[in-house]
């Protein structure tokens, strides 16, 4: 693939994880009991991914793993499509497949009870914020000590972002116009843009 697809300013990267935080984890010591949450990446002072943010069911098989050995890969999947021969002028085009992803690597990553409240508090700001509604976990009432006992939070420090964010970077001007065209208002126009 070109390199053209990992290279991403990091802003949209940090700007694809923050609308797409669903990612599979993978522990790398039981890549079996990998498991689809809800992530979020955290910033340094300067502005760069330092740590992944995210919570576990308690009784997962990803948990016991990570609690042993915390290395692991964080896998994003967002926006993505078949890009048809037929939307293509050029005669002898082949179809390929337009996407976001975005792998992040962690050696240590820390599971803790004291994390959970802010992984998730963290996180239904994140979305609550995007959606404009104003809810907060308040509004679930007395129940939301009992949800917070099922779960663990962990924080794991990024040691290797890789984005690939394949978009017709490789395609002439005619061919994007022209899958941006067919594609109409899917997800993956606004990052064809």
């Amino acid at each position: 693939m070109s390199a053209d697809f990992s290279d991403v300013p990091l802003s949209d990267v940090l700007d694809f994880a923050a609308v797409h935080p669903l990612a599979w984890i993978v522990p790398a010591a039981a890549p079996s009991t990998a498991m689809l949450m809800p992530l979020l990446i955290e910033t340094d002072g300067d502005g760069k991914p330092a740590f992944v943010l995210g919570h576990l069911p308690r009784r997962a098989e990803a948990t016991e793993v990570l609690l042993q050995d915390g290395s692991a890969v964080f896998l994003f999947l967002g926006a993505n499509a078949y890009i048809q021969p037929a939307w293509i002028s050029k005669p002898g085009w082949a179809p390929t497949w337009n996407f976001l992803a975005l792998k992040i690597s962690a050696t240590d990553t820390h599971v803790h009870e004291t994390l959970t409240r802010p992984a998730v508090e963290t996180l239904v700001n994140q979305m609550e914020r995007r959606s404009g509604s104003g809810w907060t976990v308040e509004r679930i009432g007395p129940r939301y000590e009992k949800l917070l006992g099922a779960i663990i939070g962990f924080r794991a420090s990024v040691e290797t972002i890789e984005p690939r964010f394949k978009l017709g970077q490789d395609e002439t001007d005619t061919a994007r116009d022209e899958i941006m065209n067919a594609l109409a208002d899917h997800p993956l126009s606004r990052w064809m843009e």
